[in-house]
């Protein structure tokens, strides 16, 4: 059986759910595209992460929180799609408006600033397929 057999995605209302959850007007066609395909579950992908609907619905409020907590106000701007959160200390979040597929940004609890940084969002989802297979 393949670590991908059950690949659910969304459909556009939950799209635009996601996008009003978010407070943003539109939201990076490639990341649109993984709601769509596998934006309810992903088989083995992303394990132990929250970023599968409905649970990423209230992310951006808390990695918000996360992030201001540790005292980095403004580390994570606010017209930001926060899309996944791994157990509590790990935020993910890119842009809304800078592209199709833009850098994706992870901020560890802890850390002084952005622990680590992904030059797109299909580079940050080959990353964790690669921790799949």
């Amino acid at each position: 059986m393949s670590e991908f057999a059950e690949l659910v995605g969304m459909s556009e209302a939950e799209v635009r759910e996601v996008a009003s959850d978010q407070s943003v007007s539109s939201m990076p066609s490639r990341y649109v595209e993984f709601l769509r395909l596998m934006g309810k579950a992903a088989g083995a992908l992303l394990v132990g992460t929250d970023a599968f609907y409905p649970g990423i619905l209230g992310l951006k409020r808390d990695g918000l929180e996360l992030v201001t907590g540790s005292g980095l106000d403004g580390l994570v701007p606010s017209d930001v799609i926060v899309f996944a959160m791994h157990q509590g200390y790990q935020v993910y979040w890119m842009s809304s408006e800078l592209s199709d597929d833009p850098p994706v940004y992870m901020y560890q609890e802890g850390d002084k600033g952005v622990s680590r940084e992904w030059k797109s969002f299909t580079d940050f989802l080959r990353y964790e397929l690669s921790k799949t297979v």
